[in-house]
């Protein structure tokens, strides 16, 4: 199992070319992760390292970001959950993990949403509900974004040094995010968009089991916001990782995956 490599592939959705990432290990469940804003899919290097040969992985980089992004296409972010289905429909994947950090966690739900039957577990890292318990997120997101805008539209080295800053709390970390955060440009933003049509009020627990990661150096608006989901998701887990900021994944990789590897496993039990 030492062959297992990363495969780039290709579909069409709506007559354009969308390219998405690949670490084929057949008759493995899958794990579909999904980068947070303004890095791409390389901030999961060291799950890609750890989980490669007890799961089949699937990565993308998403709209506006990553190396392999074109700024002439039209597919946005609000299209993502459907070409999440395409990719799992092209490669004969009946369902899947999903993996989520920051907005990425956002996405992992909007398509647990849409294609329920499709899903096996969602794990957010950094995130919050798309459902419940986020009014207060959201305003304070708002008003970070008005922060960003600042920073993006004078100098976008003082931007992805500030994002960089902000989202991970170890060198090793922001070292990572720093990668992958050097192809997003201004433009990108445009490829942001129809996100809010992910945001759907729900009162009912979610009908698939629910990790939540946060590190413990994390805004403690979201800290709080963590805490409120646990309470309301009765089934759900959540782990607070020592040591970690907003992006747990790659501040403390191993304690990261050694979590996530325990509630998959526990998915399986189930």
């Amino acid at each position: 199992m030492d062959n297992v490599e990363k495969k780039t592939r290709t579909l069409t959705f709506n007559n354009e070319r969308f390219t998405y990432f690949i670490m084929a290990n057949e008759g493995k469940e899958t794990i579909l992760m999904l980068h947070p804003a303004f890095a791409d899919h390389t901030i999961f290097q060291q799950q890609m390292d750890h989980f490669k040969h007890s799961y089949q992985i699937i990565l993308v980089d998403l709209p506006g970001h990553g190396s392999c992004y074109s700024h002439s296409s039209t597919i946005t972010m609000k299209e993502i959950p459907d070409v999440l289905d395409q990719i799992l429909s092209d490669n004969n994947i009946a369902a899947c993990h999903l993996l989520g950090v920051s907005m990425g966690s956002l996405i992992a739900q909007a398509f647990a949403e849409r294609y329920p039957d499709r899903v096996k577990s969602v794990s957010i890292v950094g995130g919050y509900s798309i459902h419940k318990a986020n009014e207060r997120i959201m305003k304070a997101q708002r008003r970070e974004g008005l922060k960003w805008m600042l920073y993006f539209l004078f100098s976008m080295k003082k931007f992805r040094a500030y994002i960089t800053t902000v989202s991970c709390h170890t060198d090793s970390g922001r070292a990572l995010l720093a990668q992958g955060i050097q192809h997003f440009r201004r433009k990108s933003f445009s490829a942001m968009s129809g996100m809010n049509t992910f945001f759907i009020k729900k009162d009912t627990p979610m009908p698939y089991p629910l990790l939540i990661v946060l590190g413990e150096h994390d805004l403690k608006i979201i800290l709080e916001g963590a805490n409120e989901l646990h309470a309301l998701e009765k089934q759900s887990q959540l782990v607070v990782l020592p040591g970690a900021g907003h992006c747990a994944n790659v501040d403390t990789p191993d304690a990261f995956n050694h979590t996530l590897e325990y509630f998959l496993s526990s998915c399986a039990i189930k």
